[in-house]
């Protein structure tokens, strides 16, 4: 169960990696990657709480978005800028 919870979470987390701009209700989610919903509800909560996934709204109509990471180098090279 636990292996089955960390390939979900994975395969989620690359749908979004791979869709950016993607913006998804747990149903578009389920109907895009031929899950059930009750399997995939649990996993994208994870998701927000661990900050990979932003959540908009609350109930059915509630909506996911991926959080793009920001680039360590991005912000490595930001003081040198302002030498």
């Amino acid at each position: 169960m636990k292996d089955t919870m960390l390939s979900l979470q994975v395969e989620c987390t690359y749908f979004f990696e791979e869709n950016p701009y993607a913006m998804e209700t747990v149903q578009s989610l389920a109907n895009r990657l031929g899950r059930a919903i009750e399997t995939l509800e649990p996993i994208v909560n994870q998701l927000v709480s661990l900050s990979i996934l932003s959540k908009m709204g609350s109930g059915d109509e509630t909506i996911y978005r991926y959080n793009q990471p920001t680039m360590m180098n991005e912000k490595l090279d930001a003081p040198w800028e302002n030498l």
